[in-house]
């Protein structure tokens, strides 16, 4: 079983492409997913989208 790598940056394009949304849209959300979970930095990993419940 492969394990993924949690910590792994996750970029606005690909948040574009998980969210089947345009990149402006995917700009929106990726500070929407920022402020939601209150994070003090200025990146999406992996387990941020799975704590905001994108990804399983």
């Amino acid at each position: 079983m492969k394990t993924r790598n949690l910590s792994q940056k996750v970029n606005k394009v690909q948040l574009q492409f998980i969210l089947e949304v345009s990149y402006k849209t995917a700009r929106k959300e990726y500070q929407i997913i920022i402020d939601s979970l209150a994070l003090n930095r200025k990146y999406l990993t992996i387990k941020d989208l799975i704590d905001y419940g994108i990804l399983t």
